[in-house]
């Protein structure tokens, strides 16, 4: 009744369990709203992440506006009937889709021509591919990034992966540009490609003293000595290249006869210590010789440290100036895509207190579905629309200041599956303490329309005790379901954990998988063999009835173990 009635003035944060019926909620709050508080059905945002669930909502609202021109009430009548004339352009979208709308209709302000249309995946995938071919080319051909390459050739950083899974900065131009409105800070100080020269000479000193302290050994048999005679060389052949102008070489040399070095276990650029250095056989003690060896390992490696973050430096700004330029290009000709849509709808009603207005006017509910799959960027535009378009601007979006009943947030945290898109956990607990502290808190849908019984009582007991406590920004406590459906059948419904541990510990994945697979198909052959002992409740007749082959579901995490099925 809260959600559906007595809350519609109020701004609701709804923590909807699964098939705890969250859409049927949604749908009843929008159409009593219209119904009862004289608001059109344009005037009401209601937006959701994926088309398939905005389509549904959009029918489900029509069929309930339909069957309210039937009602006894002619003003009931008649505010639905003008719904139902409304429905087709009302703003029931994915948030992409309201982006859209937003900046078709403000166009001119948003710097953007007339004509706007979105990139699909595959467009835009492809157009990624091509310009950073292009870059990739500059970078190679002109003059001013040599030294730049020549130095990421050395410590092996790839441009573009050699061969399939390796990471590359190709990867991170991949990030940049799902997160380009957030480059600011690489952006601001332009990239030239110039480095800073490298700097030996803590190197030189370090190789200069432990020089020194060989000559200290009175016993050349001493295994000390020996590894000494070894690494010393390498040292003094980098150490001889003091032309200026050949300090990279100097440092390939380095680099190269660290990791030659067949004592070192790890990639880390150093020469290693040894067990030998008897005292008897030192006119110092050998203990600080070794430590004069980690001194130029130490001093190597700063260097290493050094260039690799002026090559990072340079190449992340590099990347992130051709990324932006990127987007700013797709701003100019119009073709965007799903990220340019949500940072240009934001950057439009930031810029622009009469946008703000004329769609504070327009929008007089914003209803947020799915929230826990939801971009900062959607909670941001929310606000911008639902907050006094005549009060200053936070700095933050948690400082809003917002007239009860204009907003609507409706979610489930455990259900979050698109971080991918920068959906956050956190945000969700943040957006849910920011408005769960206002009028009537936060609202839980915990009964569960969906699942008997026995299964509830099960998801309950293995989640509870493994999401026992909320972790701030990472994870939300459990919050057990109540079973909404009775056990009208006499099967049992209690859930069945199939196969178990493989015999052999060292079985290879080809062996696993059939064996799995086994298992899978002996479960199905029992259904197919007694389905009377499998009953499933229909969905058209209510009606329990045997089971069939297409009551089955087999869910695998990848495509890997489908052949083996």
């Amino acid at each position: 009744d809260l959600i559906s009635w007595e809350g519609l003035d109020q701004t609701l944060f709804v923590e909807a369990g699964a098939g705890t019926g969250k859409t049927t909620q949604l749908v009843t709050r929008i159409v009593n709203t219209v119904l009862h508080r004289d608001v059109t059905l344009s005037a009401i945002a209601a937006i959701t992440f994926t088309e398939a669930a905005a389509s549904e909502l959009q029918t489900r609202i029509r069929v309930e506006f339909e069957k309210q021109t039937l009602a006894d009430d002619p003003i009931h009548r008649q505010r639905a009937e003008q719904a139902i004339r409304d429905a087709d352009l009302a703003a029931i979208s994915t948030v992409h889709g309201f982006a859209v709308r937003i900046l078709t209709e403000f166009s001119v302000l948003a710097g953007l021509p007339p004509r706007v249309s979105v990139l699909d995946e595959v467009a835009s995938q492809l157009e990624h591919e091509r310009r950073w071919e292009q870059f990739v080319d500059i970078l190679n051909t002109e003059p001013q990034f040599n030294e730049l390459m020549y130095r990421a050739a050395i410590i092996e950083v790839p441009l573009t992966p050699r061969y399939r899974g390796q990471a590359s900065f190709k990867d991170v131009a991949g990030q940049f540009a799902q997160n380009w409105d957030r480059l600011t800070g690489l952006v601001d100080t332009p990239a030239t490609g110039e480095l800073p020269p490298i700097d030996f000479s803590s190197f030189d000193r370090a190789v200069s003293a432990l020089c020194a302290a060989a000559g200290s050994c009175v016993d050349p048999s001493d295994k000390l000595y020996e590894h000494l005679q070894e690494i010393i060389p390498k040292m003094r052949e980098a150490c001889a290249i003091t032309d200026p102008h050949r300090k990279v070489r100097r440092f390939q040399v380095l680099h190269k006869a660290g990791r030659n070095d067949p004592k070192q276990k790890s990639r880390r650029i150093v020469w290693s210590r040894t067990n030998g250095g008897a005292k008897g056989k030192w006119s110092v003690d050998p203990n600080e010789v070794k430590d004069q060896i980690d001194d130029v390992s130490d001093a190597l490696s700063a260097v290493l440290d050094a260039v690799s973050r002026g090559v990072l430096d340079q190449l992340m700004r590099l990347t992130a100036t051709e990324v932006v330029n990127a987007a700013l290009e797709r701003k100019k000709n119009g073709g965007l895509e799903f990220h340019d849509l949500l940072v240009l709808a934001r950057q439009v009603l930031r810029d622009k207190s009469d946008v703000r207005q004329a769609l504070h006017n327009r929008f007089r509910h914003v209803l947020l579905d799915e929230f826990q799959d939801t971009d900062p960027i959607q909670v941001e535009l929310a606000l911008l629309i639902a907050a006094d378009p005549n009060n200053k601007l936070p700095d933050r979006w948690q400082d809003h200041v917002v007239e009860g009943g204009r907003l609507f947030f409706v979610g489930d945290p455990k259900q979050s599956i698109y971080r991918f898109r920068r959906a956050d956990i956190g945000l969700f607990l943040e957006a849910r303490d920011t408005f769960s502290a206002t009028e009537a808190g936060a609202v839980r849908l915990d009964t569960n329309f969906r699942t008997v019984p026995p299964i509830i009582a099960w998801v309950n007991g293995l989640f509870s005790a493994a999401m026992p406590e909320e972790v701030a920004a990472a994870q939300p406590r459990y919050e057990p379901l109540h079973a909404g459906r009775e056990m009208t059948s006499s099967a049992d419904h209690r859930p069945l954990v199939l196969g178990g541990e493989h015999p052999d510990p060292d079985v290879k994945a080809g062996p696993l998988r059939i064996a799995e697979a086994a298992d899978v198909a002996a479960i199905v052959g029992k259904i197919v063999a007694r389905p009377e002992r499998w009953p499933v409740e229909d969905a058209r007749t209510k009606q329990w009835r045997p089971a069939r082959l297409s009551d089955i579901t087999i869910l695998i995490p990848t495509r890997t173990s489908l052949p083996f099925l």
